[in-house]
């Protein structure tokens, strides 16, 4: 479950506050369904909101978000529908060629395809468009030079073919920088109660003791939103980096999130410790003094997540390293993206 969150929260982590905003559709494909997952499955996010999902068992796309419902018509949840059931063929027709490649005619294969966009604070934006093969980068769209880097020689042989079909190039190119942003605008707009608020965090330090002597100080940031927030420690007024181990940001259940960042001290040590938390321009600190209240373990609580979430949580879904870059299936098919 973490892993999921890291590579839809990549942004979100430790040392980053600016405010931005993305769209991302994730497809992926399974080479056996008789693991209890679906042939196919996709779905959407904005931000790190889930805002549609369809799989090849349901074979129908669905909001996964009360704001898109309400917003989009019934005629457009049909015509996407559609096109993913497409997408489903050719998804089932590439993972088998894939793994003719591969020599793989046997054992549990994937196949995952993820583009979107980000708008920026400062009114820039980016966007993306890859595919892995078995969890690993397999080929990346370049929109600027209208090509594909591929990853290995399997993959430099599809580069050969899809390169070929340069309306098919422009296409991805203008949807990436221009449709995917205004997607991503009128989503924003749909749910601007939910996504553009600011919950302020709340603050707790507490601190345990080891069987080693050792003491460790515990500061947790919980109750806040947008995900992006930086944390570190403060020694007698001066920010440290180093041996500190960072939480991931994880969801409370209740819309918010929660981290925490812990450091090993000497429990004889006279410095002083304070914990610092930034926030969409807010600025907090909290003292932690090194002899302090008794530790009450922190509850990583993660609730809300669908079924198909879980899904891809159990598969892995590669990085997305803030490239302006993307990637593509076999013998591709123009289709609208959604």
């Amino acid at each position: 479950m973490i892993f999921l969150l890291y590579l839809l929260m990549t942004s979100a982590t430790q040392g980053g506050d600016a405010r931005t905003h993305s769209l991302r559709y994730f497809r992926l494909g399974v080479s056996d369904s008789k693991q209890g997952i679906p042939e196919f499955i996709s779905v959407g996010y904005v931000d790190y909101h889930p805002i549609t999902s369809y799989d090849s068992n349901r074979r129908q796309k669905m909001p996964q978000a009360s704001w898109m419902e309400e917003n989009l018509a019934s005629a457009h949840w049909e015509k996407y529908t559609q096109l993913l059931r497409g997408w489903q063929q050719a998804f089932k027709v590439e993972l088998r060629a894939l793994q003719n490649h591969y020599n793989h005619t046997v054992g549990f294969h994937t196949y995952q395809r993820m583009i979107g966009c980000e708008l920026l604070e400062d009114g820039s934006a980016t966007g993306f468009l890859q595919y892995a093969y078995d969890g690993k980068d397999f080929i990346i769209f370049n929109k600027d030079s209208l090509s594909w880097i591929a990853m290995d020689n399997v993959a430099r042989l599809i580069k050969q073919v899809w390169e070929t079909n340069q309306n098919e190039l422009r296409y991805q190119k203008n949807w990436l920088e221009t449709e995917c942003i205004a997607w991503l605008k009128k989503f924003l707009d749909f749910g601007k109660d939910t996504l553009q608020r600011i919950e302020t965090p709340l603050l707790s330090g507490s601190h345990k003791k080891s069987s080693t002597g050792i003491t460790t100080l515990i500061c947790k940031a919980y109750g806040f939103y947008p995900p992006e927030i930086t944390v570190t420690w403060i020694k007698n007024g001066e920010p440290i980096t180093q041996e500190i181990e960072y939480g991931d940001i994880l969801p409370s259940g209740d819309g918010t999130y929660q981290t925490w960042i812990s450091i090993d001290i000497d429990p004889q040590s006279k410095d002083d410790y304070s914990c610092q938390v930034e926030h969409n321009d807010l600025l907090k600190v909290l003292h932690v003094p090194v002899e302090s209240k008794t530790f009450s373990p922190f509850v990583e609580v993660v609730s809300g997540l669908t079924v198909i979430v879980l899904f891809l949580i159990g598969l892995g879904i590669f990085v997305y390293r803030r490239k302006r870059s993307g990637c593509k299936e076999v013998g591709y098919v123009s289709t609208p993206v959604n």
